[in-house]
């Protein structure tokens, strides 16, 4: 995946609940460290919220620092959540894989119904 310099936060979203859906959700970490201890690329590994939507921007889930794209989609995300952070929902007892992915189309879905 190529890093994005303009792009809708809505599309960011979606990505990366696509990869949650294809890779798998991971508490604790921004990504599954067992699965890159292994030798699993970074871009296939499971992840969390916030290892998907730096995924969806910059083809890894590590942060690289000071994205607006990465803060506006994780900002998006907070605004929905009632836990003090997007890392606290995460690790959250019972927020899981389906959870994530409700969570993130669910807030691409209010995004580009907030566009139009």
């Amino acid at each position: 995946m190529t890093t994005r310099t303009s792009v809708a936060v809505h599309d960011v979203l979606e990505d990366a609940a696509d990869h949650i859906a294809a890779n798998g959700y991971c508490k604790h970490y921004l990504y599954s460290t067992t699965q890159a201890q292994t030798g699993l690329p970074l871009d296939k590994c499971a992840v969390d919220v916030l290892g998907a939507i730096n995924l969806a921007v910059h083809g890894t889930p590590r942060y690289t620092g000071g994205d607006p794209i990465v803060a506006a989609a994780e900002a998006a995300v907070r605004a929905r959540i009632t836990a003090p952070s997007v890392a606290a929902w995460c690790d959250h007892k019972g927020n899981g894989k389906a959870q994530a992915i409700a969570l993130l189309r669910d807030t691409a879905a209010e995004l580009r119904k907030a566009a139009a």
